[in-house]
């Protein structure tokens, strides 16, 4: 009789740990990072080379309050910086609001050696980077 209750004391613990293992639903939208396409650049032509190298960037992000800006991602050369502008898109089914800009998002650049800089601010697939030029002093 004890070995029957303790048998059936398992299998009830083993239906509870079971059944609570069940489909646990994660609420966190699914998100896409995306290179955002960059209308144009702001910056000065000459600097110091104690000085910053500071640009701004405008273009489009998305469509309503579902994407976000994330990030810049540089790459430096001898003389040159590629660099990229990454922004995220929340899927989700209900996005609204009105369109979300760079609108003179900026960054700066350190520790740039004397003579001309090329930057090179690069696209989404299909579309010519922008290409700029800085000299710095």
């Amino acid at each position: 009789m004890k070995s029957k209750f303790i048998i059936s004391i398992l299998v009830i613990t083993g239906i509870f740990l079971i059944s609570s293992q069940g489909c646990n639903k994660d609420d966190t939208p699914e998100t896409k990072d995306f290179i955002i396409k960059v209308d144009s650049v702001s910056h000065s032509d000459t600097i110091s080379s104690a000085d910053a190298f500071e640009v701004l960037f405008y273009g489009k992000v998305g469509d309503n309050n579902c994407f976000t800006f994330k990030e810049f991602q540089p790459a430096f050369g001898a003389d040159f910086i590629n660099i990229t502008l990454y922004g995220t898109e929340t899927i989700k089914n209900d996005c609204s609001g009105d369109p979300v800009y760079i609108d003179g998002q900026g960054a700066a650049f350190t520790d740039l050696t004397p003579g001309e800089w090329t930057l090179n601010v690069l696209q989404p697939s299909g579309i010519t980077p922008i290409v700029s030029k800085v000299y710095v002093e």
